[in-house]
C-alpha cells in the first residue's frame, strides 16, 4: 500500500508566494514574444525594401561603371587596331585619330602610343609632356603591369594611381600586335595607355552625388577584387553586411559596396516606438498580474493597471502600419486595429463578433476561413501573399500576411491571430529587379555575352542562357570544366587550359580572345574573361563571362582590310583631300606621306583657311567657299603658292557635302600640267607660224560642204588667189574633174587618213596640174598638204617608156642564161661521167705498177707513184662529188614526213669505222621528231656535215661531235656542234659555195663541193642552212625543215 505525505505548511506558503511573481513574469514574457514577433516582422520588411533601394541603386552605378569603362575601353581597342594596319603612324595621323576619343563626356583624359614600349605617340601634348620618352620595360612603378600586358596579349587595367603627368587615374593598357602573314605569329608593334580621369569617371557614374542616401566603397585596386584595398569611401562600409556587386573588368574587377548611410533599418521610427511600447504594456502587465495574484484588496487597481496597459497596447496596435486583428477558433472577430478597419469600411465595434462573410462574398470568406483553419491545423505560424481591397478607397494592396494560431497556459486554443503588412512597393522592387535582369538577358543576347561559372572542388559548372546558346548547347545540358574546355580548337586550347590553371593554382584572372568549335560545329571567335573567387585565401571557384565575337573579329578583319585598302587609294593618287567647315575651318584631311604640304598637319588642323594660307590665296578661296555653298554645285578654280621656295600651281575643287554645313576640298597639283599647257599655247603659236610659211601648200576645209577655212601663203601663190578671197570658196573649184574630188572625200571619211594620192586639179584660172595630196579629217574638219608635181609626172612618163624597154631586154638575157646554165649542167655531168673512164684505166694502171713493180723503183719513183695514187683518189672524190652536187640539181625530191632520229642513227652506224678511226666521241640529243624532207637528200646532208665535223675536229682531245634536233612552232631545227678550229664569221656565206675552202688540202683534204652539196639539198627541200663558229672555238651548223 502505498503512503501518501500531506504538504507541510511552510512549503505552501513559500509556494504561494512565488505564484505572483511567476504570473507576471509569464505575462510580461508573452506580450515581450509579441512585440518581437511584430517587431521581427516590421525589421525584416525594412531591411528587405532598403535592400532592394540599395540593389536598384547599386545595380544603375555598377552598370554605369562597367558601361564607361569598357566603352572607353573599346575606343582604345578600336585604335589599336587602326595601329596594326597602319604601323608606321605618325604624330599627326595620331593625334587625329585620338581627338576623336577624347570628347567632353566620358572619361578619357589622354592617350598614349609607345611603339617599342617607349611613348612617342601622344594626345593631348599639352600638360602631358612628362610622358614622352617613358620606356615602359624599365619605368619603376608601370613596368610590371605593361610587360604583363605584352606577354598576356589581352588588356590590363591599372590604379587608380599617381600619374607622371600628375593627379590621379586609372590605366587602360591594350597591346598592339602585328599579323604580317596568316602562318606567322604575330609581331609585337608595343604599348597603347589611356588615362581614365578619375574624377570625371566618378562624375559620370554618379559616384560622386551625396543625394542618394547611401554609403558607397570600392575596392580591388588594379582589379584584385574583394582581395584588394579601398579607393574610395569608408573602408567601414566592408565591415557592415552592405550590399556587393563586381564590376568587371578586362582584366580582373573592382567590388562595388554601399548601405544605408544611417545604417540598416535604423531609419524607420516604426521600430523604436514598437520596443518602447512592448517594454511599457511588459511591465504594466506584469505589475497587473502581481498585484492581481495579491488579493481582492489589489483588484481594483490592477483592473486599472490592466485598462492602462490595454489602452498602451491599443495605442501600439493603432500606430501600427501594419494590419493586426484576432479571430476565435469559430472566425469571429475579437479585435482589429484601425488599419483593418479600412478593409471592410467599418469601426472594429462592428466588426467584433461578426465573421468575414457579413462584409464580402460567401466565395472569399469561405477561402478565408480555409486558410485560416490551415494554420490552426498546422500549429504554426502560416505565410501568404494575398491582394486586399480597402473599401474606403477602393485602392488594392498586396499584403504579406501571417496568421498564427495562439494557446492560452492549458495549451487550449483560444483564437487565431492575423498581421497583415503591405509588401507592395517591395513586389514593385522585385518586379523591377526582375524587369531589369529580362533586360539585363535581353542585352547579353544582343551583346551575346553570357556567364559561366565553375567550382574548384567538383569541377562541375553552370553556364547561363546565353552562354549555352553560344556553345549551341541544349538547355537541360551538363556542364562540367572539361566539357567546357573541349570546345576550343587546337589552337587555342592551350592559351585557355593555361589560363584556367593560372586562374585555379594562383587566383590570376584573364581575358582571351579564341576560337571554339561549338556542339552543332560552328566555329566561332569569342572573348573569354575569368575571374577567381577566394574564400579564406582559396580559390573556391571561377566565374566569368563569354562573349561570341565573330562578327567583330570578322568586322575588325574587313575594318582592317578596308583602311588598308583606303591607304593605298591615298596613297597612290596625288591629290590632297581636306573637310571644312563652312568658316573654312580644317577639320580632317588625307594625302600621300610623301605628299608636300604648304604647312605640316599639327600648324592647319583645327584651323582656318584664312589663318594658314597667304592673304591673296585665302581670300580667293573664301570666295569660292561661299559660291559653293551658296551654288550647291562644284566650284574649280586654281591659284599659286610658293613651297619651299618654289612657285606652284595648284587646282582646287570645292563641293558641299549634302545635308551637311561642311564643304570637301580636293587639290592637285598641277605645276606640271601648267607647265604643260603653257607650252602647248606656244607650241601651238609656232605651228600656226610654221604652217603658215611651209613650204609646201596648206587648207583646212569643211568635211561636210567643202568650204575653204584656211590657207597658207604657199595655197595662194599655187591657186593664183589672195587670203581673204580663198577663204568661204568650195574647194571643188580646183579639182579637174569633180568626182575625183568626191572619190577622195570617200576614202578619207572611211580611212581617217590619205597619204600621197595623185589628182588632176587647177588653178582658180582654169590652168590644169598634177597634185601629191596628203590629207587627215580631223573630227569635221579636212587638213590638206598639196605639192605640184607636174614636172615629176612628166619624168615619170619618160622613165616608164625607159622601163619598158629595158624589160624587154631584162626578158631575153633572162632566157639566154638560162638556157647557158642548163647547158652547163649538161656539160658538167657528161664531163664527170666522161672522166670516169680514162680515171679507171690511170687507177688500175698504177695500182698494178705498185703492186708488181713495187720493189724495182727507186725512192723517188715510188713517191712518184704515190702521188699518182693520191692524185687518182682526190680526181675521184672531186667527180663523184661533181656527179652528186649535179644530180641534187637534176633529180626530182620526193618530200615526205621522215623519222630524224632514226635517219641520224643509220648515218652514225654506217660511219661506225670511220667515227672509231678518229676516236670521237658522238652524242646524239633526238626524240621522236618528225620532219618533211626528201629521204636521200636529207642523208647527204647529215652525212656530208658529220664528215665536215670529223675533219675539222681531228686534232681535238678527244673530238667531240653533239647532235641535237628541237621541235619549232612549224618547223624542226638539226644542231651538229663539234670542237674543232671553227672558222671565221666573215666567210660565213662563202663556205657554202661550191670549189671554196678556208684551209689549205694539204692540211685538210677535201674537194670543196660538200658543203655546196647540203646547200643546195636544203634549198631543194624548202628548209634552210647556216652555221655559228668562232675561231678555235669549234662549229654548230643548223639545219631547218618543215614539219
Amino acid at each position: 500500500m502505498t503512503q501518501t505525505n500531506a504538504p507541510s505548511p511552510g512549503k505552501f506558503t513559500t509556494d504561494r508566494q512565488s505564484q505572483p511573481w511567476i504570473f507576471a513574469l509569464v505575462i510580461a514574457l508573452l506580450i515581450l514574444l509579441t512585440e518581437q514577433v511584430i517587431e521581427h516582422f516590421a525589421q525584416r520588411s525594412i531591411v528587405e525594401e532598403e535592400q532592394a533601394h540599395v540593389i536598384v541603386h547599386l545595380s544603375t552605378i555598377r552598370a554605369r561603371l562597367e558601361g564607361e569603362v569598357n566603352s572607353n575601353l573599346l575606343l582604345v581597342q578600336g585604335l589599336a587596331a587602326v595601329i596594326a594596319a597602319q604601323p608606321n603612324m605618325d604624330q599627326t595621323e595620331f593625334a587625329r585619330i585620338a581627338k576623336n576619343l577624347t570628347n567632353k563626356g566620358n572619361a578619357l583624359r589622354n592617350i598614349v602610343g609607345a611603339p617599342d614600349m617607349v611613348a612617342s605617340l601622344l594626345y593631348p601634348v599639352a600638360g602631358n609632356e612628362a610622358v614622352l620618352g617613358l620606356n615602359y620595360r624599365t619605368h619603376p612603378t608601370q613596368s610590371a603591369e605593361a610587360m604583363r600586358a605584352m606577354e598576356q596579349g589581352k588588356p590590363i587595367i591599372a590604379g587608380p594611381l599617381e600619374l607622371v603627368q600628375g593627379g590621379i587615374g586609372i590605366i587602360a593598357r591594350e597591346p598592339v600586335f602585328i599579323v604580317e602573314d596568316p602562318g606567322i605569329p604575330p609581331r609585337p608593334w608595343g604599348l597603347i595607355s589611356a588615362v581614365l580621369d578619375t574624377d570625371e569617371l566618378y562624375r559620370v557614374t554618379g559616384l560622386d552625388k551625396v543625394d542618394h542616401g547611401l554609403q558607397l566603397a570600392i575596392r580591388g585596386t588594379d582589379g584584385t577584387g574583394a582581395d584588394g584595398p579601398v579607393f574610395f569611401g569608408e573602408p567601414q562600409v566592408f565591415q557592415q553586411t552592405p550590399v556587393t556587386l563586381d564590376v568587371s573588368l578586362p582584366s580582373g574587377s573592382w567590388q562595388l559596396a554601399a548601405m544605408p548611410a544611417a545604417g540598416w533599418g535604423e531609419s524607420d521610427s516604426t521600430l523604436v516606438i514598437v520596443r518602447i511600447l512592448g517594454v511599457l504594456i511588459a511591465l504594466a502587465a506584469a505589475v497587473a498580474g502581481y498585484l492581481l495574484s495579491q488579493g481582492n484588496i489589489r483588484l481594483t487597481r490592477t483592473a486599472e493597471q490592466l485598462g492602462n496597459s490595454e489602452a498602451r497596447l491599443r495605442t501600439l496596435l493603432n500606430t501600427i502600419p501594419d494590419l493586426i486583428w484576432m479571430k476565435d477558433p469559430q472566425g469571429a472577430y475579437l479585435f482589429c486595429n484601425p488599419r483593418f478597419e479600412a478593409i471592410y469600411g467599418a469601426k472594429e465595434s462592428e466588426i467584433r463578433g461578426k465573421y468575414d462573410r457579413d462584409f464580402i462574398d460567401a466565395s472569399q470568406a469561405d477561402e478565408i476561413q480555409k486558410r485560416d483553419q490551415t494554420a490552426i491545423a498546422s500549429s504554426t505560424p502560416q505565410t501568404y501573399e494575398e491582394w486586399v481591397v480597402f473599401s474606403d478607397d477602393d485602392h488594392r494592396e498586396l499584403h504579406e500576411t501571417i496568421k498564427t494560431p495562439v494557446y492560452n497556459n492549458n495549451a487550449k486554443l483560444i483564437g487565431i491571430m492575423g498581421i497583415g503588412r503591405d509588401i507592395t512597393k517591395r513586389k514593385q522592387t522585385e518586379d523591377e529587379l526582375r524587369k531589369q535582369k529580362a533586360l539585363l538577358d535581353r542585352t547579353s543576347r544582343l551583346a551575346k555575352v553570357g556567364g559561366w561559372q565553375f567550382d574548384v572542388d567538383t569541377l562541375e559548372g553552370y553556364f547561363t542562357e546565353e552562354a549555352r546558346r553560344i556553345h549551341d548547347l541544349e538547355p537541360n545540358a551538363s556542364i562540367s570544366l572539361e566539357k567546357g574546355l573541349s570546345f576550343y580548337t587546337e589552337e587555342s586550347r592551350p592559351l585557355i587550359e593555361q589560363a584556367v590553371k593560372n586562374a585555379l593554382e594562383q587566383g590570376t584572372p584573364y581575358d582571351l580572345e579564341l576560337e571554339m568549335i561549338t556542339a552543332t560545329g560552328a566555329h566561332k571567335w569569342i572573348r573569354a574573361m575569368g575571374q577567381p573567387i577566394k574564400e579564406g585565401g582559396k580559390v573556391v571557384r571561377v566565374e566569368g563571362a563569354i562573349q561570341d565575337i565573330s562578327d567583330l573579329h570578322e568586322a575588325e578583319a574587313i575594318a582592317r582590310q578596308r583602311e588598308t585598302v583606303l591607304d593605298s587609294v591615298f596613297q597612290s593618287i596625288p591629290d590632297l583631300f581636306f573637310l571644312m567647315d563652312a568658316d573654312g575651318t580644317i577639320r580632317d584631311y588625307r594625302a600621300q606621306q610623301t605628299a608636300n604640304l604648304y604647312v605640316p598637319p599639327e600648324a592647319f588642323l583645327g584651323k582656318r583657311m584664312s589663318e594658314v594660307l597667304p592673304p591673296d590665296v585665302s581670300q580667293l578661296f573664301s570666295q569660292k567657299l561661299q559660291l559653293a555653298f551658296m551654288q550647291k554645285k562644284l566650284i574649280t578654280y586654281e591659284y599659286d603658292l610658293a613651297i619651299s621656295g618654289e612657285v606652284r600651281r595648284f587646282e582646287s575643287r570645292l563641293s558641299k557635302l549634302p545635308d551637311s554645313d561642311q564643304c570637301i576640298a580636293i587639290v592637285r597639283d598641277i605645276t606640271e600640267q601648267h607647265h604643260t599647257h603653257q607650252a602647248l599655247t606656244q607650241s601651238e603659236q609656232r605651228y600656226r607660224n610654221l604652217l603658215e610659211n611651209a613650204p609646201f601648200p596648206a587648207l583646212l576645209s569643211d568635211a561636210e560642204n567643202g568650204t575653204l577655212l584656211y590657207c597658207n601663203r604657199r595655197v595662194e601663190t599655187l591657186f593664183g588667189l589672195n587670203h581673204d578671197q580663198g577663204i568661204g570658196m568650195l574647194a571643188s573649184v580646183f579639182y579637174q574633174n569633180s568626182a575625183n574630188r568626191q572619190g577622195y572625200i570617200d576614202q578619207l571619211k572611211a580611212q581617217q587618213h590619205i597619204y600621197d594620192l595623185e589628182l588632176p586639179m587647177q588653178t582658180l584660172d582654169g590652168k590644169p596640174f598634177w597634185a601629191l595630196v596628203s590629207a587627215s579629217l580631223i573630227d569635221s574638219v579636212i587638213f590638206t598638204a598639196i605639192n605640184d608635181i607636174s614636172d615629176r609626172k612628166n619624168m615619170e612618163a619618160e622613165i616608164t617608156a625607159l622601163n619598158s624597154q629595158l624589160e624587154k631586154r631584162v626578158l631575153e638575157r633572162t632566157r639566154e642564161l638560162d638556157a647557158a646554165n642548163k647547158e652547163l649542167e649538161t656539160f658538167t655531168y657528161s664531163v664527170s661521167h666522161d672522166l670516169k673512164a680514162p680515171l679507171r684505166g690511170i687507177d688500175g694502171y698504177s695500182r698494178l705498177l705498185q703492186e708488181q713493180y713495187d720493189s724495182l723503183l727507186d725512192e723517188e719513183g715510188q713517191l712518184f707513184l704515190g702521188n699518182v695514187r693520191e692524185g687518182v683518189e682526190q680526181m675521184n672524190r672531186l667527180i663523184n662529188d661533181l656527179l652528186a652536187y649535179s644530180r641534187m640539181e637534176r633529180r626530182k625530191l620526193q618530200n615526205k614526213l621522215i623519222d630524224i632520229r632514226q635517219q641520224v642513227e643509220k648515218i652514225l652506224a654506217e660511219s661506225r669505222e670511220q667515227i672509231q678511226a678518229t676516236g670521237a666521241i658522238i652524242s646524239v640529243n633526238v626524240d621522236d621528231i618528225y620532219a618533211r624532207a626528201d629521204l636521200d637528200g636529207f642523208a647527204i646532208v647529215v652525212r656530208n656535215l658529220l664528215d665536215n665535223a670529223l675533219k675539222f675536229s681531228r686534232d681535238s682531245q678527244p673530238p667531240t661531235i653533239q647532235i641535237s634536233a628541237t621541235r619549232q612552232e612549224k618547223s624542226i631545227i638539226l644542231e651538229i656542234k663539234d670542237n674543232g678550229i671553227g672558222f671565221d664569221m666573215q666567210f660565213h656565206e662563202r663556205i657554202f659555195e661550191i670549189f671554196q675552202r678556208l684551209q689549205r688540202a694539204e692540211d685538210y683534204p677535201g674537194t670543196g663541193v660538200g658543203l655546196a652539196i647540203v646547200a643546195k639539198a636544203i634549198k631543194r627541200m624548202n628548209g634552210r642552212v647556216w652555221a655559228e663558229s668562232t675561231p678555235g672555238a669549234g662549229a654548230t651548223f643548223f639545219v631547218e625543215l618543215a614539219q
